[in-house]
């Protein structure tokens, strides 16, 4: 079936099919390479941990939207909750923004930019064959070893945006934790945040070390809590104080809340 879909795709024949989320039917469109990654639940706990912290009166601040994963999650729950999205590859824009339409939904902003603590023209280098690389980074040296190449973004601080009020900041960049958790400590002290930080490996990686004591130094200073997300029989979570030196790509998912809600966070896990 994917392989008939990318035949129809190569030929650009624009087409739509169903992915049935929960109880609920999604269209999602294939268009110019983009969109398979949407055909599969590719990460099934999510839609778990959205459903113990979100709510229709709830909003989430997506920064990585990719071509949309976590927006199909989010809205399939809860439709008429608000979403924003940040997304710096025009590409993914392009799609996601064909995405919402095609499924009406609403209250969603989406912008075109990489959050950064800072407003500059930049890179984001993603593999070469891969128009919407979910592994693209706006860190040059977060993959060094990597053959990629450069897309020219830009990035911009929240500050600088409308977007300061969201109850949840879904954060999946590649590398480039720190600047977006910068940028939203300088609007929002009181966000839960779900992040994902790729493993360090080894003692020698000093530079994705090196920021990883830096992400933890801002959350102890903005007085917040680090879980763990274990995804082994049904999501759970555990209090840590180090993300460690690790390999384990399961190990990577974590949530960051504020000290004095972390009781509340853990009940819902109870």
């Amino acid at each position: 079936m994917i392989l008939l879909k990318k035949i129809f795709d190569k030929a650009g024949i624009k087409r739509s099919y169903p992915f049935f989320v929960q109880d609920k039917t999604v269209m999602v469109p294939i268009q110019n390479g983009l969109g398979y990654a949407n055909l599969r639940n590719s990460e099934p706990w999510m839609i778990e941990l959205f459903l113990k912290l979100g709510g229709q009166d709830k909003s989430l601040l997506d920064v990585g939207v990719n071509v949309g994963q976590t927006l199909i999650a989010w809205k399939a729950l809860f439709p008429n909750s608000d979403y924003i999205g940040f997304e710096p590859n025009r590409l993914c824009v392009n799609y996601v923004e064909d995405l919402i339409k095609k499924n009406n939904f609403t209250n969603c902003a989406l912008e075109p930019y990489g959050i950064s603590n800072k407003k500059e023209d930049a890179q984001l280098f993603l593999l070469p064959k891969d128009k919407g690389d979910s592994s693209a980074s706006m860190i040059k040296e977060f993959r060094p070893e990597d053959e990629r190449i450069s897309l020219d973004i830009q990035t911009i601080p929240l500050q600088e945006t409308k977007y300061k009020n969201f109850d949840i900041a879904k954060i999946d960049v590649e590398g480039a934790e720190l600047e977006v958790i910068q940028s939203i400590f300088e609007v929002n002290q009181s966000a839960t945040f779900i992040c994902e930080i790729l493993p360090v490996y080894s003692q020698e990686n000093k530079f994705r070390l090196e920021r990883q004591k830096e992400i933890k130094n801002i959350l102890n200073s903005n007085n917040y809590a680090i879980f763990r997300v274990i995804k082994k029989g049904g999501v759970k979570i555990e209090e840590v104080q180090e993300f460690g030196i690790h390999s384990e790509l399961e190990m990577c998912d974590y949530i960051f809340v504020p000290e004095d809600t972390k009781q509340a966070l853990i009940s819902k896990f109870s």
